[in-house]
Order: C-alpha cells, then structure tokens, then sequence
C-alpha cells in the first residue's frame, strides 16, 4: 500500500518568469527627449524565485488560501539610456478565486531595491529627469491565472504593473512606470495534491489594537519656477511617529484612523532669487533659509485600512494636517502605503512611503513598530 501524504511539511517552490513590459510614457524623457531622439517602450525581465507555503493541513493554509511568499532576483532588460539594472526582492501571493480544480486566479505583489540604473548627471545625463540614483525601490503587483498541472507543476500567465522610484532620497524623481505581461513555470516540493481544495475558515473574535511606529529618512528638496526647476543640494532629515487604532474585523482586514506626527527638517524652506538663475543652481548654503523649528513639525490625522497576511502586512492610509497646515510643504492630503514585516508578536519592520495629493513625492518612512 502507498504511504499516507505528508500534508505536515512547508511546501516549498521554485519559478522562473519572464515579464515582457511596454514603459508607460510619464515623462518626455520617455517620449523622446533624450539623447537618441527615441520613444523608450523596451522592457524585458527575468525572474528566478523561491517561495514556501504553510503546511496544506495547518490552520494558516485554511484561512489564507493559496499564500506563499520568498525571495527574488530579476534581471531587467531596458533602453540603453535607462540601463539593465538588477532587483532583489521580497514577494508574497495568494489566491483570490477559485475557478475550476486546477484553474484559480492569483495576486502577487513584490517588494525591493532595483540597482544598476543610469541616473540623471548634470554634466553626463542632464535630460533623465526620470530616475535620479543608481539605486531605486521596486514595487510590483499582478493578477495571475494560475494552473495546476500536475502535483509538482503549476503555469502561470497574468499581467503586472511595476513602479520604481527612490522615495526622492534624491532628485529628480519623476520614478519608472511598467506595464507587462508574465508567463511562468513553478515547480513544488512537498505538495501533496494536484488540485485547489476548498476548506472551512476557523472563527474570528473581534477586538481593537494599538500600533505605534517609530520612522525615520532623509530627502532632496526642489524647487519649481515658472522657467525651471531646480535641485538645492545637501539632504534634509525627515522623522515622525504614527499612533494606529485600528479595529480587527476578520483574518484579513484591520480599519481604523491614525494619529501622524512628522518633523520635516525642509518644510516651509525660502531661496534666494539670486540662486534661481540660469539653467542649475547656482547658489550656496548661504542662499538657503530654513523655517523656524515648530514651522517644521506636522501633525494629521488619517484613515488607516490594513491587508493582513502571514508574515506582512500592507498598512494604508490618507490624511490631512491639523497643524500647520498652512505650510506648503503640509497643505492638502498625505497618502500613506507601507508594508509592516513581522520580526516578533509585539514588533515590526515598518517600510513606507509618503504622497501628497496622489502626485507629490515626499518621504520614505523607515522604522520599527509595536503592537501595543
């Protein structure tokens, strides 16, 4: 007789992906202002990933279906002028529905830094207007049809958007926007079936907890006129903490509202005119004038939804100001998307990044967090 499966194993996965992509013409770098006179619509990548699974009888596996997550290299294969830079990354999928036994539809998001860029160089690369640094961060998500061919293979085929951008640590940072479609094979150890098994999902108790997140980073300012803009040199210090109530309606999703406090070393910041002449900067510190100390400091008040999944959870949020508001640098809506990485029950990385307006770069958010 054949031995009984072993459902209590992580399954483990292999994959290798190819992403054809076609860049999205956000700025007129992209559209033919660059050096070759030519539209960039090239966009190639490969990918090579490890993911693992939840043992196919444990209570995780019930009530996140289809989950994985791991690691990722991919090579990006882009116009000349942009480069073929190289990203490592985090990534966790699942499914959102099952169609037939072998057929279901998946998400996928992926998460890191993106390095190998050729960036805007005032002397080199002056019209790169799109990428600013050698190194970016890199944010994918996708819709997959996934199926399941047998008990160690999976085809998969669905369509990803990918934005890069450095969270304008430097500047200009008008960030990289790519359209693609994927095909890939997965290969599994472990798994013990070669179909979607439907199971029941253990109850939830509601309740409300407590998050408070400590951040830090640094940013480049610009500024605009109407002939030009123009990049001040030097970094600016950016810090805050954010108080999180947040309602836990199921084993996915989290709501509630935020208390946000930032002190944002360039805020309210003044030039001279002087400085403001010509085709680049051409000023020094001297031209520079911060604001008073408490015309930095922003306090807000935000909505806050979370997407909860093992090990990650995807935090976002928009607000408005109640303090100082009438700064520029403070004025109209902050959005707010980080990804929470468990490291304890009680503590968390916290990565994320600031908006204002849906438009506006402001900050990266960097730090750590507790469940109170």
């Amino acid at each position: 007789m054949p031995e009984p499966a072993d459902t209590t194993s992580f399954v483990h996965r292999i994959e290798a992906e190819a992403v054809s992509g076609i860049i999205l013409h956000t700025n007129q770098y992209l559209k033919g202002d660059n050096p070759e006179v030519r539209t960039m619509n090239h966009s190639l990548v490969s990918r090579l990933k490890y993911a693992f699974s939840p043992p196919e009888n444990s209570e995780q596996a019930q009530i996140f279906k289809g989950v994985y997550q791991g690691v990722g290299i991919s090579y990006h294969d882009m116009n000349p002028l942009l480069g073929n830079p190289v990203s490592v990354y985090l990534f966790q999928g699942a499914t959102v529905k099952t169609l037939t036994e072998h057929l279901s539809l998946n998400y996928e998001w992926d998460f890191g830094l993106t390095y190998g860029w050729k960036p805007y160089d005032q002397r080199t690369n002056p019209a790169n207007h799109v990428i600013g640094s050698k190194a970016t961060a890199y944010i994918d998500i996708g819709l997959y049809l996934r199926w399941l061919v047998s008990k160690n293979w999976d085809l998969n085929l669905g369509a990803t958007l990918t934005h890069y951008s450095n969270g304008n640590t430097a500047i200009p940072n008008a960030g990289l926007n790519v359209f693609g479609i994927k095909a890939s094979a997965a290969y599994y150890i472990n798994r013990t079936e070669d179909r979607i098994r439907p199971s029941k999902v253990p109850a939830f108790d509601r309740y409300w907890g407590y998050d408070l997140t400590l951040y830090g980073a640094w940013k480049r300012k610009g500024i605009d006129t109407e002939e030009r803009s123009y990049v001040i040199p030097g970094t600016y210090g950016v810090f805050g903490f954010n108080l999180n109530p947040l309602y836990h309606f199921n084993h996915w999703l989290n709501l509630g509202g935020s208390l946000d406090v930032a002190y944002d070393e360039s805020a309210g910041i003044e030039i001279d005119n002087e400085a403001l002449k010509g085709d680049s900067w051409s000023g020094t510190k001297d031209n520079v004038h911060k604001s008073d100390w408490y015309r930095r400091i922003a306090v807000g008040l935000s909505a806050r939804a979370e997407f909860v999944m093992p090990y990650f959870t995807i935090n976002f949020g928009i607000g408005h100001n109640v303090v100082n508001a009438s700064v520029q640098d403070f004025s109209g809506f902050y959005e707010i998307l980080a990804l929470k990485i468990g490291l304890t029950r009680q503590t968390y990385l916290h990565i994320g990044y600031s908006l204002y307006d849906f438009y506006y770069p402001n900050n990266l958010m960097l730090g750590v967090g507790l469940h109170l």
